[in-house]
C-alpha cells in the first residue's frame, strides 16, 4: 500500500453548482472522479481519498445583507454561432447558461494499491482539471507506505455527515434543518492522546452532490464525451441521471482528534445508483 500527498493544489474557476439547488466548494464527487482519472493516466490503482480543505473563494457579488446575498459570476459565449445561442429575447444578445464557480486550494491524500510513479503524477498534474477548474499550482508530492509517515498539512476535513439526515423522517426536511441552526459553544479536543475523542464540534455543514441515479437505461449515444483513445477503442455507455445530495462538515485537523484519516470512497449501491462516501462516516453532536 501507498499513500500518496497532494499538497496545496490551486483551483481555479473550478464548478460550485452542486445541482439545481445547491452552490459550495466541496466538490467531493468531482474530487473521487479526479483521482480515478489520476489512476487511468498514471497507471496506479488508487483506492480512497481524504480531502483536506484550506482554502475557498465563490466568484460573485455579495449585496447589502452580506453572505446570504450572493450573486454568482454569469459567462456568455465570445460569439455567435447559426443563431442558436441567441436570447429568445433580444437577437442580438448571447444566451446565458447559470452557473456558478470558485476558487479552491485544497491538499489531497490518496491510498494506492501498489507503487507510483511520481513523475507521471507531476505532469499529470500540470493539465489536470478537478470540477472543471485548472489546476495552476501545488507543493511537492509526497509518499510512504506507511501512513504514520506522511506529514499532513492543517487544514479542514471533509466529512460526511449523512446521520444528520436520518434526524427526520424526511431526509430533506432534516438537510434544511441541519444547515440553518445556530452553532452551539465549541467543545475542546482531548489533551490526553491516548483519550478516545469527543463527539465532533459544530461548524460548517455544506449539502453537495454525493451520488448520481440513473433516470434512463445505459446506452450508445451521439454527441457525448468519448474515450481519449477515440473510436477505434470503443465508445462508452452513457446514461442520464439526477444528482443525489447529501450533507458534508468542515472539521479542523485540531478538533478531529485521534480519529480515523476521513477517506471518500465511490461505490455502486445498485445497479443504477452510484455514490461516494465515507469508509467510517463520524458521528457528531445531537442537535
Amino acid at each position: 500500500m501507498t499513500y500518496l500527498l497532494l499538497p496545496r493544489l490551486r483551483i481555479r474557476a473550478a464548478n460550485a453548482m452542486a445541482g439545481n439547488y445547491a452552490i459550495n466548494a466541496a466538490p467531493v464527487m468531482a474530487i473521487n472522479l479526479f483521482v480515478h482519472n489520476l489512476g487511468l493516466k498514471t497507471a496506479c490503482r488508487p483506492r480512497r481519498v481524504a480531502i483536506l480543505h484550506h482554502d475557498a473563494q465563490l466568484l460573485g457579488e455579495y449585496g447589502s445583507d452580506g453572505f446570504y446575498d450572493f450573486h454568482p459570476q454569469q459567462r456568455r459565449g465570445a460569439t455567435f454561432i447559426d443563431a442558436v445561442d441567441y436570447s429568445s429575447k433580444n437577437p442580438h444578445a448571447l444566451s446565458l447558461q447559470p452557473t456558478a464557480s470558485c476558487h479552491l486550494t485544497l491538499s489531497l491524500l490518496v491510498e494506492i494499491d501498489g507503487r507510483i510513479n511520481r513523475e507521471r503524477i507531476a505532469r499529470f498534474l500540470r493539465t489536470a482539471r478537478i470540477a472543471g477548474g485548472c489546476i495552476d499550482g501545488f507543493g511537492e508530492p509526497d509518499s510512504a507506505d506507511e501512513l504514520d509517515a506522511i506529514r499532513l498539512p492543517k487544514g479542514f476535513w471533509i466529512v460526511e455527515r449523512s446521520d444528520l439526515m436520518a434526524l427526520d423522517d424526511n431526509p430533506v426536511e432534516a438537510l434544511v434543518q441541519v444547515i440553518g441552526r445556530a452553532p452551539r459553544r465549541h467543545v475542546r479536543p482531548p489533551e490526553d492522546p491516548d483519550a478516545s475523542p469527543l463527539p465532533l464540534p459544530e461548524s460548517w455543514l455544506a449539502a453537495t452532490v454525493l451520488g448520481y441515479a440513473m433516470t434512463t437505461p445505459f446506452a450508445m449515444r451521439d454527441g457525448v464525451r468519448q474515450t481519449d483513445h477515440g473510436p477505434s477503442a470503443g465508445n462508452p455507455l452513457h446514461a442520464f441521471c439526477e444528482p443525489l445530495l447529501g450533507l458534508v462538515q468542515y472539521v479542523s485537523t485540531g478538533d478531529y482528534g485521534r480519529r480515523p484519516i476521513p477517506f471518500w470512497e465511490h461505490t455502486w449501491l445498485q445497479d443504477d445508483v452510484f455514490v461516494v462516501r465515507q469508509s467510517n462516516p463520524c458521528k457528531g453532536v445531537a442537535p
